[in-house]
């Protein structure tokens, strides 16, 4: 009978780095200190993926590679323990022999090097290990090994080097080329940080002394917290792809470059230049955009001042004293006039539709379900197909509370295990469940983007419901953590304390839209990465349902009313082309002389409620006033289209039934008919004529595609703008779907 699976020691919970091998060493755990694994049984199982050729050993296999001496075949096993301990990696049984392997070359070469033995894996390269890997496996099977394999093997050689490196040397976590915050805990790092699965590598910098420079200038930033660890891998890739490269091909080798400032000034607008040729480029036939190229210059900019601004300290921390000697003229390298204009860098802001939407959230099952199960999909072009489930039931989530709330994909993701709190001073309003719109406690959310900005926000019991049910999901797939985060990683679960990756969540995403085949109005394709999209959503239904800006703003949690502005203008726009879409007929469905876009700035520029009706817009001069009281489907200033329709239907209805019943209470008072000619009769029934006039027009028009069929609900109370544009509703849409989901799960 398999024993059970023994609890991971509670030190494993804090990571130590920068301490000797000795102290890391003696923390393993009398059973882990061996390459002897059986890897069908507990606690070697859940390290290592399933073999079939490794687990035909009954007693176990053992992975101790010949020739090595001790202390790297404990180096090894202290590895994998580590692994097991913080849930680092799964380990393939055939790559820890491989790599056993690859170290007895690589001690050979080593020894016919140095004339000795190393004395640690941490002695070679991990470059030189993964070439004596390479060709252990050409001199093996007689071929080089595939790109995949060598992905594979290339990951395991360095996360071992790396975690040997930082985990067991007492080197400051600066001095590494590699900053990784899973492996030092001593890197500086926010208590939620979103970008905790990104690496800054600094090997890619050349040349030395600018790698020093870089690794000085990134150091103090980041301990000083003028820069976030979610900057830092970016600014160390940027100065290596660009500056980096630029100076070596140029075979300039003195941080100072020149002490003549003209020169200097020289030198940069050839790096302008540069980063403007093919060289530059990341991809083929895809050259820097402006606002790289201006983010590149921004940064080299950036740098060069800190350098000179700490020029002594610079100089005492990398040993190089050429740095000591830069001038005022290094914090000038471009003029003003280099700077891109800001507004080449503002993008238009989108957002999904309600039958967007609807259509989108079709396809929540196939995320949902199981690989095992079978999804039956039908398609925009009605075909009907049948795919594999993917698995994912937390990307889904985490997608729908993005539609639900508008927050950004990080903040979900790296949501408390129990992020809701009660409305302070509101008791649980009675009927709650079963009003979607009810508001029924606080959400609160990791806000790492925008400082001073309070991080909570009213949510609805749908979203109460999703998130109950991904901590009923998390309590019974992993029994054994006690999460700090609602949403864990699915292959690394880190013991449950950091959140799922950003990197996990898309590609989960990125499978689901090569399935499906939605698109837009304008043809292009629908997709679920495009998650930032369900902010903007969000920000313009709230504004297009009235609500101030400064609430907005508040609930998106930006710092200022600039950005939460540009919805607002946005909306405007998207409002005043919903209006100009749709033809305008007058009274009697006659045509109207003025054009819609005069229309428009009639309505707008007076800024008066009595010019907005609730079947359309009145003409009247500002200055005049209307003594027609409910006569405007008689006046010669009234115009309506087709996203009033309904509502001329249902007016056409009632002044019917209201024509009726003054009619009935006349005769049963009176005992006498009301006659035609009756001035109240007389003028309902111009009312009526001119309703059936228009509603023909607008039928037939509607009926052979000659307008546009859309309710806009123009004049609706308390509704801004003039019309509702296309989001509304999207909302409505997403809280049925979890209230949907939630009712099916119950069953």
């Amino acid at each position: 009978m398999p024993s059970p699976e023994p609890p991971r020691p509670a030190a494993a919970l804090v990571p130590i780095a920068g301490v000797t091998w000795e102290q890391q060493w003696a923390r393993v755990p009398q059973r882990w200190r061996t390459l002897h694994y059986n890897v069908n049984l507990e606690p070697e199982k859940s390290v290592f993926l399933h073999n079939r050729w490794y687990q035909q050993y009954e007693e176990g296999f053992d992975f101790t590679p010949a020739v090595v001496p001790q202390r790297m075949c404990d180096e090894l096993s202290w590895w994998v323990w580590l692994c097991w301990a913080e849930e680092l990696r799964k380990i393939e049984p055939s790559l820890l022999r491989w790599l056993g392997q690859a170290l007895a070359a690589c001690i050979t070469d080593y020894r016919r090097t140095h004339g000795h033995d190393p004395v640690s894996i941490t002695d070679l390269s991990a470059a030189a290990i993964m070439r004596a890997a390479v060709r252990g496996f050409q001199r093996r099977n007689n071929r080089l090994p595939s790109s995949n394999t060598r992905r594979h093997i290339s990951h395991l050689i360095e996360d071992l080097h790396l975690y040997l490196s930082v985990r067991c040397t007492d080197k400051p976590w600066w001095a590494h080329d590699i900053w990784d915050l899973r492996a030092d805990p001593r890197i500086p790092q926010r208590e939620h940080e979103p970008a905790h699965d990104h690496i800054a590598d600094l090997r890619i910098i050349e040349p030395a002394w600018l790698r020093d420079g870089v690794r000085f200038w990134l150091r103090i930033s980041l301990s000083t917290e003028l820069l976030r660890w979610s900057s830092v891998p970016d600014r160390a890739r940027t100065m290596g792809r660009h500056l980096g490269v630029f100076l070596t091909d140029s075979n300039i080798t003195d941080p100072v470059i020149a002490t003549d400032p003209a020169q200097l000034r020289a030198v940069f607008t050839d790096f302008s230049d540069f980063l403007r040729s093919p060289a530059a480029q990341a991809y083929p036939d895809r050259p820097l955009s402006p606002s790289a190229i201006d983010a590149a210059r921004s940064r080299t900019q950036v740098f060069y001042t800190f350098m000179a601004d700490h020029a002594p300290e610079a100089a005492a921390a990398t040993a190089d004293p050429r740095w000591a000697q830069l001038t005022d003229a290094h914090t000038r390298l471009w003029g003003p006039a280099y700077r891109t204009r800001q507004s080449s860098q503002n993008q238009d802001l989108t957002w999904y539709s309600t039958s967007e939407l609807q259509q989108m959230l079709c396809y929540f099952d196939v995320l949902t379900a199981s690989p095992a199960e079978q999804v039956t999909i039908i398609h925009p072009d009605s075909t009907i197909s049948t795919v594999k489930g993917l698995g994912d039931p937390q990307a889904a989530r985490v997608w729908l509370l993005q539609a639900l709330t508008g927050r950004r994909a990080s903040e979900i993701l790296m949501l408390d295990f129990d992020p809701l709190e009660p409305i302070p001073g509101q008791d649980r309003p009675p009927g709650a469940d079963d009003d979607p719109d009810a508001f029924v406690a606080k959400l609160r959310y990791q806000q790492t983007k925008v400082d001073g900005v309070l991080p909570t926000i009213l949510v609805e019991h749908a979203i109460v419901n999703i998130i109950g049910e991904q901590q009923r999901y998390t309590t019974s797939h992993y029994p054994h953590l006690e999460p700090k985060y609602l949403f864990l990683g699915v292959r690394h679960q880190h013991q449950g304390q950091r959140a799922r990756t950003y990197a996990s969540y898309r590609a989960s995403l990125n499978r689901l839209d090569r399935i499906h085949g939605l698109t837009d109005t304008t043809g292009r394709p629908l997709r679920f990465t495009q998650t930032h999209r369900l902010r903007h959503t969000r920000a313009t239904e709230l504004l297009n349902d009235g609500v101030p800006i400064h609430v907005v703003q508040r609930y998106l949690g930006h710092a200022s009313p600039e950005m939460t502005l540009r919805y607002a203008a946005t909306l405007a726009a998207t409002a005043e082309a919903e209006f100009l879409k749709h033809k305008k007929i007058g009274a009697s469905g006659v045509d109207i002389g003025i054009s819609p876009a005069d229309v428009y700035d009639m309505t707008q520029l007076s800024q008066r409620t009595d010019r907005v009706l609730p079947n359309g817009v009145c003409l009247l001069p500002p200055l005049k006033s209307c003594d027609k009281g409910n006569a405007c489907l008689t006046c010669g200033h009234f115009a309506t289209d087709a996203t009033h329709l309904e509502e001329l239907l249902d007016q056409r209805g009632k002044t019917l039934t209201l024509i009726d019943v003054r009619q009935r209470q006349y005769r049963e008072r009176t005992g006498r008919d009301l006659t035609p000619d009756n001035v109240w009769v007389h003028e309902r029934h111009r009312e009526i004529a001119s309703l059936n006039a228009i509603i023909d027009r607008l039928s037939t028009e509607t009926a052979t595609g000659a307008a546009d069929t859309s309710v806009g609900g123009a004049g609706t109370t308390n509704r801004l703008p003039l019309l509702q544009i296309a989001t509304r509703g999207s909302h409505e849409t997403a809280l049925r779907k979890a209230q949907t989901d939630k009712r099916q799960e119950s069953v």
